[in-house]
């Protein structure tokens, strides 16, 4: 007892005994001008070279401190340093601050180039003071997020979720519940062509986040804004050359954790073929097997390499008074994944069975596995020259390249087709091989002219160039055949060679683009007043080759043991000179031309900033099929509409601090540019139609948001939209021709109108080096559609299909959004970690034409962790791990798991129903973990 009495003796002196020295420092440093906090400031006690910094807030502290005076000294990059003398007597808790003054001395035009736009400071002073509603992310942000390409940062912005690829990485944006049709980007303010094969919007994963600068998510438009806009539009602000010389150098590696114990399958992408024989040898030629070798589909399984990124950034001022400015970015990533997907494929229409309607049914069930490499190599220059005070020109220059090669290897199960009882029936085996590769080119030369001292004329002249390039993907089909004999015993057959299909596609999307703008300052009855006017042109050319080959098996009875065992005698092509007459080969032209006037005006001592006008826009499209205009209807097309849109957005400053804003625009949404064309095809899962009849979508915008940026990179934003829409357009999987054909085609929404509104708050709180980052969106949209329901004929002979009304939201619209971070920022210690939530509530993912038999993604969580620490003054290793708790992305029925409802065998349970909410599973994919770990090297 002696001993546990002295140890208790201690722990309570320890604890509650205070010595002489137990003094404690507490302060704040500020900018004097602003009275923001300045973050990573060195504060000192007595010239000891012992300190502290500043934390995220500004604020330092001292502990242990003897009584006595003492010396504080602080200094800053660009401030003035300063010191302040102290006195400390016994236990007392000092507090104190510092407001320091900018000690720049730099002429204007050098303190232009020497802001970090970089910075989370700078992200939020341009969030406060912008003419529109937005969010930015800044390039520190990002560095320290554990995301590599600018999709995956994008889903953690307030309002946005994001459309995720077989693989599971972020893809396209959905902002405010508008699907990615609804929304556009830019790069440095300027629209880009996009390697979509059929689609405007541009894929988001194809741009490594170390390029960025920052990135914009612009809810609202001003009437000098491109119009076609409901969602918002996504701005990659790229790197812009800084004051003084830079490099920034990094390289990580990593592994995706379901490779840890499976095998990768790779093909040799050396053998692929670039052009089909059509194209090599004219039109009329007739393809033999030879023309076709196989290389390409000899998929060996092997040990997948480790993940490799890479980053440079290199940049200057030269010249007298350093009037050139230059700076080059350049990314690779290199990463392998396996990822595996179930899904059940929905028949042409349910049945009915007991009197029960609408049961579904299903024909097929895919059990696919995706090994898939990528390569994403990003490059990028800027060069700016100031002529002189009032004369400046940009040229910038970017190439954007994603390399994709997958293998995918599918089991296709029949569900109730040709079963006689479960698990008997044929199999199919489809092992397809393909190379993708997406690129994007873009220059663009911009100037900017004070004419005088109230006209400024600033223009713009870009051309962009997009491709999508798709050669010889290649599937080996093959199949097997499980029946029982007399005694019940299983008996399956050779696995026997199907066939091969062999495809070749190729899009090409150009533009030249021209801006240009004359802005006009001046005051009004002693306001401040600004008109602008300025107008765009573009001329778009988008091409598409596709053609398409089939070698079928001379008989039934060929074993397939793999590739390298199929002579060329095995096969014959169906159809020797492919299928030069497609819909997917087809040509469009489009112009868009548009003007506005816009008008800025300060009222109320400046507190109210009005701006508003408009803008006309107006399109012309024109489309030519390669088809044969004797039989086919449609094969040439023209539209030409034009929209006047109106805006109006008002901002009133509650405070230096607090912002109010109001905002009404007037916006568009042009169909996809093959939508239009009458097109019949088969499809990934289904045939897939076209809709020459499709019209445009014009929506009305009303915004509102309340900002408050108390001091440092806090804030609080609370906001609310509300969306009438015209003419929505979605997909929709339909029955057309019979009971067992379906197809998915775009369509207006019947009815022509949508109501699409919501609210969206986020904040971002820090105490010393402990932060809070977190954003929810509520989106709420009520579409009454007309719907099919399958029943009993009330006649008794036999059933029909009725229609019915039913209540939905828009497809791809989640109700609620989250992002929440946990971060820690210890300037002193040169340490960060980012703990990241994703939530993405439940949506429709394909719409069915039967009533309650939409498919619904699950709401989905994903959770990531990053972090890294500072070994030198100039390097840092870092960590990153993403979906860190390996969530599966489930898609289900909102249809009761019930049994399997066909009449040979009524017992029988559909596979793989593990979902606990009684709900039947169509869909589940999982991805596994990824984890990256690298250093990085600064010189700044």
């Amino acid at each position: 007892m002696g001993l546990i009495k002295k140890v208790v003796l201690s722990l309570f002196l320890v604890i509650f005994y205070s010595p002489v020295f137990a003094g404690t420092i507490k302060g704040i440093a500020t900018d004097k001008q602003s009275g923001e906090p300045l973050i990573g400031a060195v504060v000192t006690l007595d010239g000891s070279g012992k300190g502290t910094a500043t934390g995220m807030d500004g604020t330092f502290e001292f502990k242990n401190v003897a009584d006595g005076k003492h010396t504080i000294a602080i200094s800053y990059v660009g401030y003035k340093n300063e010191s302040k003398d102290i006195e400390i007597h016994g236990n007392e808790v000092y507090k104190t601050g510092f407001a320091i003054e900018n000690n720049s001395t730099l002429k204007e035009i050098t303190i232009r180039g020497a802001k970090n736009q970089g910075s989370d400071e700078t992200a939020r002073q341009n969030e406060k003071n912008s003419d529109n509603l937005m969010n930015i992310v800044s390039a520190r942000t990002i560095e320290l997020s554990p995301d590599i390409t600018v999709a995956n940062v994008l889903q953690r912005v307030s309002g946005v979720q994001m459309q995720r690829d077989a693989n599971g990485e972020a893809r396209y944006a959905i902002i405010r519940g508008m699907d990615q049709r609804y929304n556009y980007t830019t790069v440095n303010d300027v629209k880009i062509a996009s390697p979509d094969d059929k689609m405007r919007y541009v894929p988001l994963d194809i741009f490594p986040a170390e390029l960025v600068d920052r990135v914009e998510v612009i809810k609202t438009l001003t009437p000098s804004m491109e119009g076609d806009a409901i969602g918002g539009v996504v701005n990659l602000a790229m790197k812009d050359a800084p004051d003084h010389m830079i490099l920034f150098a990094s390289g990580a590696t990593g592994y995706n954790e379901t490779l840890f114990d499976r095998s990768f399958n790779q093909f040799s992408s050396s053998a692929i073929a670039k052009s089909d024989p059509a194209a090599i040898n004219g039109p009329n030629y007739s393809a033999a097997v030879k023309d076709f070798p196989l290389g390409s589909s000899d998929v060996k399984h092997v040990q997948a390499p480790p993940n490799g990124t890479f980053n440079l950034t290199i940049g200057n001022r030269f010249l007298k008074d350093k009037k050139l400015g230059v700076i080059f970015s350049g990314s690779y990533q290199n990463t392998y994944k396996s990822t595996d997907d179930i899904f059940f494929k929905p028949a042409a229409q349910p049945t009915v069975l007991n009197n029960v309607a609408n049961i579904p049914q299903f024909d097929d069930i895919y059990l696919r596995n995706y090994s898939t490499r990528e390569a994403r190599t990003g490059l990028h220059t800027k060069i700016d020259y100031r002529i002189n005070s009032r004369n400046t020109i940009e040229l910038y220059g970017m190439f954007i390249n994603l390399k994709q090669l997958e293998d995918r290897y599918t089991t296709d199960s029949v569900v109730s087709v040709d079963r006689t009882s479960p698990g008997i029936g044929t199999v199919d085996f489809k092992d397809r091989t393909a190379l993708r590769t997406e690129q994007i080119y873009n220059v663009t030369l911009k100037g900017k002219h004070q004419i005088a001292d109230k006209l400024t004329i600033d223009w713009t002249g870009a051309y962009s160039q997009a491709i999508r390039d798709v050669p010889d993907m290649t599937e080996v089909s093959s199949k097997t055949n499980i029946s029982e004999d007399s005694s019940g015993a299983r008996v399956q057959t050779p696995v026997y060679l199907s066939g091969v299909s062999k495809s070749w596609e190729k899009t090409t999307d150009q533009d030249y683009s021209g801006y240009l703008n004359i802005t006009y300052a001046s005051t009004v009855f002693g306001k401040d007043f600004e008109l602008k006017a300025g107008g765009m042109y573009r001329s778009k050319d988008r091409t598409n080759y596709y053609n398409t080959y089939s070698l079928n098996n001379v008989s039934n009875n060929i074993i397939y043991n793999g590739v390298p065992g199929i002579a060329d005698s095995s096969l014959y092509v169906s159809n020797p000179q492919g299928q030069p007459a497609n819909w997917l080969s087809y040509k469009v032209h489009e112009n868009i031309s548009a003007y506005y006037l816009q008008g800025k005006l300060h009222l109320m001592n400046n507190k109210l900033e009005v701006i508003g006008g408009v803008r006309v826009e107006n399109t012309y499209e024109h489309y030519t099929v390669n088809e044969d205009a004797s039989e086919y209807d449609g094969v040439v097309g023209t539209f030409q509409y034009t929209d006047v849109l109106p805006s109006l957005n008002l901002k009133y400053a509650l405070s230096p601090k607090e912002n109010l804003r109001f905002s009404y625009y007037e916006s568009i949404s042009r169909p996809g540019f093959f939508e239009v064309i009458p097109y019949r095809f088969s499809g990934e899962d289904f045939d897939e139609w076209g809709n020459d009849s499709l019209r445009h979508t014009v929506a009305q915008n009303f915004d509102v948001r309340y900002e408050w940026f108390p001091k440092g990179i806090d804030q609080l934003l609370v906001g609310a939209f509300y969306k009438n829409i015209d003419d929505p357009i979605e997909y929709l999987l339909a029955r057309n021709t019979g009971p067992s054909a379906q197809q998915i085609s775009p369509q207006n929404i019947p009815g022509s109108n949508a109501i699409n509104y919501g609210a969206e708050i986020q904040i971002t709180k820090f105490i010393h080096s402990f932060g809070l980052s977190a954003n929810y969106t509520y989106t709420h949209s009520a579409i009454n559609t007309p719907k099919l329901s399958y029943i009993a004929n009330p006649n008794g002979k036999g059933d029909t299909s009725i229609t019915v009304n039913e209540v939905r939201p828009l497809q791809g619209q989640a109700a609620h959004v989250a992002n929440m971070a946990l971060i820690y920022r210890n300037q002193d210690k040169g340490f960060n970690a980012h703990l990241t939530w994703t939530y993405t509530g439940r949506h429709i993912v394909l719409l069915s034409q039967y009533a309650g038999l939409d498919y619904w993604q699950k709401g989905t969580s994903f959770f990531a962790f990053s972090c890294e620490k500072t070994i030198t003054k100039r390097l840092t290793c870092y960590a990153k791990i993403n979906n860190l708790l390996n969530s599966s992305v489930i898609v289900e029925m909102m249809y009761p798991k019930t049994q399997f409802t066909d009449p040979k065998q009524p017992a029988y349970q559909l596979p793989y129903q593990t979902l606990s909410d009684g709900n039947t599973l169509v869909e589940k994919s999982t991805y596994g973990r990824n984890y990256l770990i690298g250093i990085r090297y600064k010189i700044d």
